[in-house]
């Protein structure tokens, strides 16, 4: 391949690329707005809804009135998922990520 013909290759290639990138958003957003994982031949979107990432300290000291759990939960620094969890809470507070999908060509 000669210089020319490298460089009329690498325009090729950027324009199929920019297309194949405006396909992949369009499937992400059906995908998303369907809300769950898609496979067709050998092409999955995954869809993800995003980890949960909950707040123990906070559950323990609104439960305890702000006190420390006792050194059962003691670690470098308290359990408190584990002073929760043997309590029995139930209304733990937590942050969410957000949703995605993500798009992979499958082996054969």
């Amino acid at each position: 391949m000669n210089a020319s013909e490298l460089a009329s290759a690498m325009l090729e290639w950027e324009d199929i690329q920019g297309k194949a990138d405006e396909l992949a958003e369009r499937i992400k957003k059906s995908v998303f707005g369907i809300g769950k994982t898609q496979t067709v031949g050998r092409v999955r979107a995954t869809y993800s809804e995003g980890r949960k990432s909950y707040d123990y300290k906070s559950a323990w000291e609104s439960y305890s009135g702000g006190s420390t759990p006792s050194d059962e939960y003691a670690r470098v620094s308290w359990d408190y998922k584990k002073a929760c969890d043997d309590a029995e809470l139930q209304e733990i507070s937590f942050s969410k990520g957000d949703p995605s999908v993500s798009l992979k060509l499958l082996k054969e």
